[in-house]
């Protein structure tokens, strides 16, 4: 990522706790389903692939992926989230699975000389650069990637209902409207710990896109599926999860919602 030492710290501190807080979480869970349920519909993940996973945070994907045939080659900024994603997969025996701490901005020097046929980007990793450092980096991508290559992207959007709805009735309506701003916001990561982020509309990464890829598929991943910060109350209310979940599952098509859901996958071919 292109993020300064402080950024790097708030993420190495989080890494201790982000697969409790996360990862492992009911919410986490049905989340990242959605987002697996994607790419295998979408034959992202039908044949083995060579993929580049950016961001990769605690290896989570990288191992789903792994385990799917593929040769992976996974990598975050932080440190912490790269030693934690080598201890995981550690008994895998993986030859095909990599992890290799690098920014955003070290990819295509460091891997430029590979082609990839995938890049994929889980859970708002894109959020944590600005417009200008993300163009940049949709231009190293169409570099990476093999022609008629593939990139497969989870972002925050602007209009999250649920992040609306819920701190507009704790009568804040600053954090209601953040995903507003054009500005860098302070989000909470997890373990008292905050991160500049920014927020993308799936129409505004189609804007910045445009020179070098077309746009595929885009699903919402969070319409009915809460954010992750509400996970205290509804392990208290599994009834009702279960039913958001039931939901979710009834809106894969449905386009319209991505930007109105916590996260959305945004699939893109690179342009011939």
């Amino acid at each position: 990522m292109l993020v300064n030492d402080t950024t790097h710290s708030q993420f190495d501190v989080s890494a201790l706790n982000y697969d409790a807080e996360f990862t492992t979480s009911a919410i986490g869970k049905m989340q990242r389903e959605r987002v697996y349920f994607a790419l295998q519909v979408n034959k992202l993940v039908k044949s083995k692939s060579k993929i580049l996973e950016i961001n990769c945070g605690t290896g989570e994907d990288a191992i789903w992926l792994a385990n799917h045939g593929h040769s992976v080659l996974a990598t975050d900024a932080s440190e912490e989230m790269i030693r934690i994603a080598k201890q995981k997969a550690s008994g895998l025996n993986k030859s095909d699975l990599q992890f290799q701490q690098a920014e955003f901005s070290d990819l295509n020097a460091k891997y430029g000389t590979q082609k990839f046929d995938l890049i994929f980007s889980n859970f708002g990793g894109l959020n944590c650069v600005n417009v200008t450092e993300l163009t940049q980096l949709f231009s190293d991508f169409s570099k990476l990637l093999l022609p008629n290559g593939k990139l497969a992207l989870v972002v925050m959007g602007r209009k999250c209902l649920w992040e609306r709805i819920y701190f507009l009735l704790k009568g804040s309506s600053k954090n209601a409207f953040r995903r507003n701003s054009k500005q860098a916001v302070a989000a909470h990561l997890g373990a008292g710990t905050y991160v500049s982020t920014y927020y993308y509309s799936p129409k505004e990464l189609l804007q910045l896109t445009d020179a070098n890829f077309k746009q595929e598929e885009l699903v919402p991943i969070g319409f009915f599926v809460p954010p992750s910060y509400l996970e205290k109350f509804f392990a208290k209310n599994k009834g009702y999860l279960k039913v958001l979940y039931f939901l979710e599952k009834g809106i894969f098509k449905w386009k319209f919602l991505a930007n109105y859901s916590d996260h959305y996958l945004l699939i893109l071919t690179k342009k011939t």
